[in-house]
């Protein structure tokens, strides 16, 4: 009963029909499937009115996955990061579209962190190719996604970490990570490709937020909220893929357990930053069959009782996959929904917003 009221009470989150059908004016939309099933089918009194775009682990058109016949490039960035051991360098692979080097146009850049015991070259691999560059590439090649650079790094501290540590251990190693992002990563990487940033001065890479975003999976995740919640001033855009933050206010983890403080902390944080409702946009994905479903969808519904800040279909949304699993092929379909929406004005400017099956409900 209280999964049955949790997944009610997001439906909230979601945009009307209405928003989805001024979506599909969208040039950079794919052509709007025919459901399975009916879209008021199951739905509570009240609630007839909402449309559904319902997705599957295997809606990615399978040659997606495969390499294509336009593609972009992987390269390796190096950086520097001051360690309590001294410095220690670390590398971060980078993509970068299809006839980059013939444009002289800034592109937007997505910043990807990994799951725990991953590593960059899990999403972006200079020696040989992923599924994910595949799928960047053949998104971009059926302008069905817009050409962006996505870097994927790593918030460990250094390649032999102990990757698995407990996961308080590891958050807390992490914990430097947002810090190390803006300060090390990012003038590397902006300094070295063409973004929207003039130079990697910190007042620039303010000024260029609104075409900086942040996505990670799992322990990424919790990263992903780390970074919204220190360092807004260098970012718009957040996607935590399932997981929540387990931030508390008196700075340890204890918040996984109850969304109520983390949802405090993160509210606190906006306004510590100096900013307001109208300054990011936040995209939470999970699956119904995530072992993180529960503490992602529950924040979420405490982040909901601050109406001030998190607005569904304005700057909040979360995203769920019937049948989505704690894996990095979930990821995929995650991104390949929801990146065609990043860097346009609002939540729901796109229908890769989607809705979950509400046959859940049932």
């Amino acid at each position: 009963m209280k999964r049955k009221l949790l997944c009610i009470l997001l439906i909230l989150l979601f945009v009307p029909a209405a928003v989805f059908a001024e979506a599909q004016q969208n040039p950079a939309a794919p052509p709007e499937e025919e459901l399975p099933f009916e879209a008021s089918s199951g739905m509570p009194t009240g609630m007839e009115g909402l449309s559904s775009e319902n997705f599957s682990a295997d809606d990615i058109p399978a040659e997606y996955l495969e390499p294509c016949n336009v593609q972009g490039r992987v390269e390796k960035v190096r950086y520097t990061v001051r360690t309590q051991d001294g410095k220690q360098v670390k590398i971060a692979t980078v993509y970068l579209p299809y006839g980059y080097d013939e444009s002289d146009e800034p592109l937007n850049i997505l910043y990807l962190l990994h799951a725990s015991s991953g590593k960059p070259q899990n999403y972006l691999n200079p020696e040989k190719e992923t599924p994910f560059k595949n799928l960047l590439d053949h998104m971009i090649a059926d302008s069905v996604l817009q050409p962006l650079i996505v870097v994927a790094a790593t918030y460990y501290p250094s390649e032999n970490f102990l990757q698995y540590a407990p996961l308080e251990m590891q958050v807390a190693a992490i914990a430097d990570f947002p810090s190390e992002l803006v300060n090390g990563i990012i003038p590397a990487v902006e300094s070295e490709y063409r973004t929207f940033a003039e130079s990697t001065d910190p007042e620039c890479i303010t000024a260029s937020r609104a075409h900086r975003g942040i996505a990670g999976f799992s322990l990424g995740g919790v990263a992903t909220w780390d970074v919204f919640q220190k360092e807004m001033s260098s970012f718009r855009w957040f996607l935590p893929i399932s997981e929540a933050s387990w931030s508390d206010a008196d700075g340890g983890t204890s918040g996984i357990w109850d969304s109520s403080v983390s949802a405090k902390v993160l509210y606190d944080a906006v306004l510590a930053q100096g900013f307001s409702k109208d300054d990011f946009r936040l995209f939470v994905a999970t699956g119904t069959e995530d072992e993180a479903f529960d503490v992602s969808t529950s924040q979420m519904v405490s982040l909901l009782e601050y109406a001030d800040m998190f607005k569904p279909g304005d700057n909040t949304s979360c995203s769920m996959m019937q049948g989505g699993t704690h894996t990095i092929t979930a990821v995929y379909t995650y991104l390949y929904h929801i990146l065609p929406a990043l860097f346009t004005s609002a939540v729901d400017s796109t229908s890769h917003i989607m809705l979950t099956e509400l046959k859940i409900m049932l």
